[in-house]
């Protein structure tokens, strides 16, 4: 099968007033990034080169980074979408960039339906609501003129879409109905629904067409880990942290010689993991990620699964989790490299 990769994207890296008011003026990610610091001589902070420090805001950016996407084997962009309810949106000047602009860039989104909260002072920033049938309807409405567009990834007219944590939707078979009933109402074949953070036993799959869990990163955690990393990000206990955990303990052969435990099952690619950027001392880190350990997990995941199409990569700009493949002065254009080998090789 030709596996198609489909990389979540970040849409976070322009100036918006709620992030001003909270962070401070002209904050973004960069900001974070800027003024991290090692926490042990071996860390390796990554950080952009070819793309630069780039500002969402200009919609040539998401141009050229989807063309450089593109040229090594990515299919999509799925872009973190935030709808609170009500039409109360955070972030979404990309999403609608590609719109306005009829920009050359494939995409979709991921609802990200969680509530915002500064950790460190344990403080709500901005809440998740799910208000009923109306307001899912206009959700489903702004979405529309995306759904229509060429430019929108669907699957057999069915455009994709991403949910965070389904768990979370106290009327989920409605809201799942709701969106499928408006799509065919308006020309479509229905939604291609995705769900994260779910598995095979939950009875929320059978809304959804396809799952992955991108938390699996952490599945391979010993109880004495967990422990530890529930007292340092839970309970303060910082004088514990950062966690660090070897790539390869729990990436490294998580897709290989292994069985899809459903068809509907997706594999995930992880590039790294460092949150001390986002986080401090209260971060996790994925230690020793190499080109080798990446190479073997993309591989491992492009031949998981045959009967699933898609392959998700997490992720393509999450530059604040050390978790993307845009080109950075440690591995340079290495990691995008592999994909695109790795995905050539499937041909």
């Amino acid at each position: 099968m030709n596996k198609k990769i489909i990389a979540y994207y970040l849409p976070q890296f322009h100036e918006v007033a709620e992030n001003n008011k909270w962070w401070g003026v002209g904050f973004t990610e960069w900001t974070l990034l800027k003024r991290a610091k090692k926490y042990y001589s071996k860390q390796v902070i990554r950080k952009p080169t070819t793309l630069g420090y780039y500002d969402l805001s200009d919609p040539e950016v998401i141009e050229k980074q989807f063309s450089y996407a593109k040229e090594h084997g990515v299919s999509a962009f799925c872009l973190w979408t935030y709808w609170f309810g009500n039409g109360d949106m955070l972030l979404q000047k990309p999403l609608e960039n590609i719109l306005k602009y009829n920009s050359n860039v494939k995409y979709c989104i991921a609802w990200a339906n969680h509530t915002w909260w500064n950790k460190t002072l344990g403080r709500l920033l901005k809440e998740q609501k799910y208000l009923g049938e109306n307001d899912y309807e206009s959700f489903f409405k702004y979405m529309l003129p995306h759904f229509k567009s060429d430019n929108y990834y669907k699957v057999k007219n069915k455009p994709l879409v991403t949910i965070f944590d389904p768990k979370s939707i106290p009327d989920l078979g409605g809201f799942i109905s709701l969106w499928n009933k408006l799509a065919i109402q308006n020309g479509l074949d229905g939604i291609y629904f995705i769900a994260e953070q779910m598995n095979e036993e939950r009875p929320e799959l059978k809304y959804f067409d396809a799952y992955l869990d991108s938390s699996r990163m952490f599945e391979n955690r010993s109880f004495i880990q967990k422990v530890r990393e529930k007292l340092v990000r839970r309970h303060n206990f910082t004088f514990l942290g950062p966690i660090k955990y070897k790539y390869s303990d729990m990436i490294e052969g998580k897709w290989r010689n292994k069985n899809p435990k459903s068809s509907k099952e997706i594999p995930v690619i992880f590039a790294g993991w460092d949150t001390t950027v986002r986080h401090g001392n209260k971060g996790v880190i994925l230690d020793r990620f190499s080109c080798e350990n990446f190479r073997e997990n993309v591989n491992g995941a492009l031949n998981y699964n045959k009967n699933q199409q898609f392959v998700f990569l997490k992720s393509w700009n999450e530059w604040a989790e050390g978790n993307t493949v845009e080109p950075d002065d440690y591995f340079g254009e290495d990691l995008a490299g592999i994909i695109k080998n790795e995905v050539s090789r499937l041909k």
